[in-house]
């Protein structure tokens, strides 16, 4: 049984033995899973990755990012960086790119033919500092007073337990991913999410966090003694471009399902 971590899994969505061994979901449970990602902003399937591939993936994380940040500067302010994560085993795994909890969920919103456009990591090391609250998606109308359908669902992947000490995701949920769009300005934000409510995501290791990417949230100072790794997933309704690609290694891309292919299929394969 996953363990349980207090205030931050009120959204965790209780699935049945049923649904953990079969590996599939129940209608009425993707139709929850949806209805809170609309009404909340978010849901949470908690612990579901084993725990030998958490621990392989979290290994293999942080030596690539080790030699990542021996290389390059932080770019997410004081001690955060972001870095892409390299399409190759085990972080193509299919549990994480294509998760059967996942892609129900993230096709009832965006339709089948949605595409997976980001593929990275957020990292909090020991002594960061908060982040400015901000939506991962900028306006596409910022004069527009127009509510609009999700355009984006960001999947994250916490490697480690998101603790109160460690810098867990802090989210604004509960209507800031349903704002107009010509509210969305960074001052707006600032001078908002102070008076609204706010919780940190706490989670176990392997769980999925599913977030409209609109929703207000920010990062938290980690005042542990060790990183915080969290990889990240963005899924795009199909029409959506973005400027940096996702770099897949031919050999790679060749292996992965048809159901991936498609889900990748506007990125950049390399040999």
């Amino acid at each position: 049984m996953p363990k349980r971590l207090s205030r931050g899994d009120r959204r965790a969505l209780k699935l049945s033995a049923e649904e953990l061994e079969s590996r599939s979901l129940k209608p009425e449970t993707v139709k929850q899973a949806v209805e809170q990602i609309r009404v909340n902003g978010y849901v949470v399937f908690e612990g579901v990755l084993p725990e030998d591939k958490v621990n392989a993936l979290h290994e293999s994380f942080m030596q690539v990012f080790e030699a990542h940040i021996a290389n390059n500067p932080l770019n997410r302010g004081k001690n955060r960086t972001q870095m892409n994560v390299p399409f190759i085993e085990p972080f193509n795994d299919p549990d994480v790119i294509t998760h059967p909890f996942v892609l129900p969920v993230v096709e009832e919103l965006l339709g089948r033919n949605c595409a997976c456009r980001y593929f990275a990591s957020d990292t909090p090391l020991p002594g960061s500092e908060y982040q400015l609250v901000h939506s991962d998606l900028q306006a596409l109308y910022p004069d527009s007073s127009v509510i609009l359908p999700t355009t984006g669902i960001v999947l994250n992947i916490p490697l480690v337990d998101f603790r109160e000490d460690n810098g867990p995701l802090e989210i604004w949920p509960g209507g800031t991913h349903l704002m107009p769009e010509n509210a969305n300005r960074v001052e707006n934000l600032q001078l908002l999410a102070p008076v609204m409510h706010s919780e940190p995501v706490l989670m176990p290791a392997g769980s999925l966090l599913l977030r409209d990417i609109r929703m207000w949230h920010r990062g938290t100072p980690n005042r542990s003694d060790a990183a915080r790794p969290n990889m990240a997933l963005v899924y795009f309704r199909s029409w959506f471009n973005t400027e940096s690609k996702v770099r897949i290694p031919l050999k790679s891309y060749e292996s992965l399902s048809e159901r991936a292919k498609q889900l990748f299929r506007f990125e950049e394969i390399v040999n």
